[in-house]
This record gives structure tokens, C-alpha cells and sequence, in this order.
């Protein structure tokens, strides 16, 4: 790889769809399918349709941003918070121990990692420990739950958009023009635009129209992110 001066380049992670395969819900998703299963804490029924609805939309793409957080959230409130543990201990098994491995790698080599998420930051962070790979990556910067007696009460929202990937990077005196970002979709896409080197992760190949378009490199899997930077 070429273009960057001797210190390494930032590499920026999207999380849902790039380290986490949405396999075949994305982490929020999932913690909300989790809450609709649980017969202990009494989901109601119209909360069980209203969750089946913005999961749906939400995977088509629908629910833009706050359209999607704020009915979430909502959905959410009063949900102990160990059910994120339980969740995220479940979705860290779908990161392969090569993907891991390959992080682990980059973070050898030195490239400092942080992720820059749409999603919630608390369920984030623990499905990467659970991994395994949690201390390879410097920050975590993403939307924040707020808890009360140890329940989800709310949400401190940052990134809701995908332009806010950006500010979240500057706000944090980082350079697009020093980084890699890694993203898998439309939320990635303005960050991916700014940076040096931009990097798609198709793993279904379905995303080569757009790799084409914006002129990224694009990988099929996170070890191949390695190839591309030697």
C-alpha cells in the first residue's frame, strides 16, 4: 500500500455488516428478537409486533437514523441490562477465529483501530470482548444506552446518521485523510468517500456495482484486509 507517510494510517471499523456478519440480524436487531423471547420479563404482544416491524424495516432499509433509534429505545426501556451480555456473548460466535485472528494481526503490526458505529456502543464493546479482540481497538464511538437501577432507561445518540461517522471522526482530531476505513454499506459510504483509502466488505458479492461506482477496494473477508495492505 502506498500514499501514506511512515506512520501507519488510522484503519476506522463500521461494526454491523464489517467485524460482525449480519447472520442474519445486525446486533440491535438481534438484542431486540432476544427481548421478544423472553417469557420472564413479559414482553407485551403489541411490543412483539411493533419490534417485528422495525426489524423488518430496518433490514430493508427503511428506517433511516432516529426512525429507527428512537422506536428502539423505547422498545427497549427497562430491559435488565445483563440481557446485553447475553446477547453479545451469543453474536461474538459469529466472528470466525480467523477474522479474529486477523485482527489481532493488524493490531500486531501496529495500526491503531477504532470503530465508528451507527449501532449502540455498549453492545458493541461486548460482543468484541467476548470475542476476544476487544483491546484492539482504541475507541468505540457510537450511540450510548443510559442505565437506571442496572435497566436500559435511554439512549445518548451521536451517530445517527451516516454524516455523523465524519464528525465523530474529526471531533476526535483524526484526518480522513490519514485513515482505512472499513464499512459494508450505505451508512459507511460519506466516511468511505472522505478517507485515503476506502475499503468495501462484500462478503456475499452483491455490493460490486457500488464498489465499481465509488471506486473502493473491496475485500470478501476481514483476513483479506491483510493481502490488500502489505
Amino acid at each position: 500500500m502506498t500514499g501514506f507517510a511512515m506512520k501507519k494510517p488510522t484503519i476506522i471499523w463500521d461494526f454491523d455488516g464489517t467485524l460482525l456478519p449480519i447472520d442474519p440480524y445486525d446486533s440491535e436487531q438481534s438484542l431486540l428478537i432476544f427481548q421478544m423471547q423472553q417469557v420472564a420479563f413479559k414482553f407485551p404482544f403489541h411490543k412483539k409486533i411493533a419490534s417485528r416491524a422495525i426489524i423488518y424495516a430496518d433490514k430493508k432499509e427503511w428506517l433511516p437514523g432516529k426512525y429507527f433509534k428512537w422506536p428502539y429505545v423505547r422498545l427497549l426501556k427497562n430491559t435488565p441490562i445483563h440481557a446485553l451480555d447475553i446477547v453479545a456473548e451469543k453474536l461474538a460466535e459469529k466472528i470466525s477465529e480467523i477474522d479474529r485472528s486477523s485482527v489481532r494481526e493488524l493490531a500486531r503490526r501496529g495500526y491503531e483501530m477504532l470503530v465508528i458505529s451507527c449501532g449502540t456502543a455498549d453492545l458493541s464493546r461486548r460482543v468484541l470482548e467476548f470475542a476476544g479482540i476487544g483491546n484492539c481497538f482504541s475507541h468505540i464511538l457510537a450511540n450510548r444506552l443510559t442505565i437506571r437501577n442496572s435497566r436500559i432507561f435511554g439512549m445518548r445518540y451521536s451517530i445517527l446518521a451516516p454524516k455523523d461517522k465524519l464528525t465523530a471522526l474529526h471531533a476526535n482530531n483524526i484526518l480522513p485523510e490519514n485513515c482505512i476505513a472499513v464499512g459494508d454499506g450505505y451508512t459507511d459510504i460519506p466516511l468511505l468517500d472522505r478517507v485515503k483509502f476506502p475499503v468495501l466488505i462484500d462478503r456475499t458479492g452483491g455490493k460490486r456495482r457500488l464498489a465499481k461506482a465509488k471506486g473502493y477496494h473491496t475485500i470478501a473477508s476481514i483476513p483479506e484486509l491483510i493481502q490488500l495492505l502489505d
